[in-house]
């Protein structure tokens, strides 16, 4: 395994050992970042095993110290590290044996043990470099981190806004200097021009997309929650301020025709059985309330997933680093990549490479976890009949084998308690107790949606970083 491992002790920085797996697998992908307990040993594997794999294969260790790493005891007294056996002195030592770089972080104000503290097979660790992390400035000092980390050559950062920002900057200068660039990008125009126009898509996309989950977690699960008893009118206004983002978004951009009908008649509907059962309170009209709600965002959402899809294809990131690269061949041979006009193109043109295999990536995640949401919605929710459950199951594991690794770090946190419910559910149906499997089912529906929403989230935010390329796009557009 390549990238980075994080030694930690459990009984020291648990908490922000997982906190820092997530910053970095942001940054690299969970492929990258091997911990134990968040995806890094499967359940059922020889931990040992898998252990020394990682240990022999990472390419940098990051150490975790907390105010206690150095002082934990054992249940008999006994220091920790000085026992031979203990697995943070072994994995130290192991890292250190192979000289590949090993980083202090230092946590919680905490500062590493003098070398007459350490086994003699641990006292390189205080020669080393280490970085200062700080509850108070996390994200700042998380930041120094990987900008340390990336330097390493094996490490590959998934993507970099800032940098793909400020190679286009340097590509506007460039223009205004240098006649070959301003050519070669003129010839290009249009390939900025879609870029733009697709950002501008998934913007518009991701808007309707992140109000139609509004709806479905502040509307209809909570009122199938409670049940007729429900009053309908707090749960129409909220329905009323998703519903007006929708129609706002719809109005700010291009959208296919027939989706927009699809959207407004689905959105319309709702407003109707609100309004009925609010005239007409009952079991009868709340339960038309629920079913529009379920139409509306089991059918609409997956129309979106199409679009949002379509428009990171259509997006074609490659078209635009391989722009990039084309003003580079139009530099002087004399220049290097060290010199302040290569640089950053160079490191814009990586960067918009790690952004598209990473959109591609999130988008394939986010379809798969789409599509098991809405399945699970309507087998859960949707009037199953009896003896039924084990041929929908077939259908719902066939979606979920389309999620494959490397998963995104909010998929990562979750895949084991998944697994483990597929579990339960796999042992109820072998026993034909399909009351018991419908319960675990619907606890696994709440897993996958409770992902799914961070899994759209991270893409909405990675869509939003997309949308900071506008700026010196549409500024380059202005001098071609």
């Amino acid at each position: 395994m390549a990238g980075l491992f994080i030694s930690y002790r459990r009984t020291d920085t648990l908490a922000w050992a997982g906190r820092l797996f997530a910053d970095l697998s942001k940054s690299f992908g969970p492929s990258q970042v091997f911990m134990d307990i968040n995806g890094g040993i499967a359940r059922g594997a020889d931990f040992e095993r898998v252990l020394t794999t990682a240990l022999m294969g990472c390419d940098a260790m990051l150490c975790l110290v907390g105010p206690q790493w150095a002082a934990c005891k054992r249940s008999d007294g006994t220091r920790r590290l000085d026992v031979s056996d203990d697995w943070v002195r072994n994995e130290i030592a192991t890292a250190l044996r192979r000289n590949v770089p090993v980083v202090p972080i230092l946590l919680g104000s905490a500062q590493l043990p003098s070398t007459t503290d350490l086994p003699e097979e641990m006292r390189g660790l205080v020669a080393r470099q280490g970085a200062d992390v700080s509850d108070t400035r996390w994200d700042y000092d998380v930041r120094r981190l990987v900008g340390d980390l990336v330097l390493m050559p094996p490490l590959r950062q998934l993507y970099d806004v800032a940098a793909v920002n400020a190679g286009l900057e340097r590509l506007k200068q460039l223009l205004a200097t240098m006649p070959a660039v301003a050519e070669t990008v003129s010839r290009s125009k249009e390939v900025i021009e879609n870029t733009l126009r697709e950002l501008d898509r998934l913007e518009q996309f991701k808007l309707i997309h992140d109000a139609l989950h509004t709806i479905e977690l502040e509307c209809l699960q909570p009122m199938q929650a409670g049940g007729p008893a429900s009053p309908a009118r707090p749960y129409k206004s909220r329905f009323a301020g998703a519903s007006q983002r929708i129609t706002a978004a719809m109005q700010n951009g291009e959208l296919d025709e027939n989706l927009q009908n699809d959207v407004v008649d689905g959105l319309e509907s709702v407003a109707t059985a609100f309004q009925a059962a609010i005239d007409t309170p009952g079991e009868a009209t709340f339960g038309q309330v629920v079913d529009q709600l379920i139409r509306l965002v089991s059918f609409v959402p997956a129309q979106i997933d199409v679009g949002i899809s379509q428009a990171a294809q259509a997006l074609n990131l490659d078209r635009l680093a391989d722009l990039m690269a084309q003003v580079r061949a139009t530099l002087p041979s004399t220049i290097g990549p060290q010199d302040t006009e290569l640089g950053p193109l160079i490191s814009g043109i990586d960067s918009l490479n790690g952004l598209r295999d990473q959109l591609k990536s999130r988008v394939l995640e986010h379809g798969v976890l789409q599509r098991l949401d809405t399945k699970l919605l309507a087998v859960c929710f949707g009037g199953m009949k009896p003896g039924t459950l084990v041929g929908e199951w077939s259908r719902i594991k066939l979606a979920r084998s389309r999620l494959a690794p490397p998963y995104s770090p909010e998929l990562t946190q979750s895949i084991g308690d998944l697994a483990a419910t597929e579990s339960d559910v796999e042992k109820a149906l072998a026993a034909a107790d399909e009351r018991s499997a419908l319960g675990h089912l619907r606890d696994y529906f709440s897993m996958i949606t409770s992902t799914f929403r961070d899994v759209d989230t991270s893409l909405k935010q990675l869509c939003l970083k997309l949308g900071a390329v506008s700026q010196p796009l549409k500024a380059i557009m202005a001098k071609c």
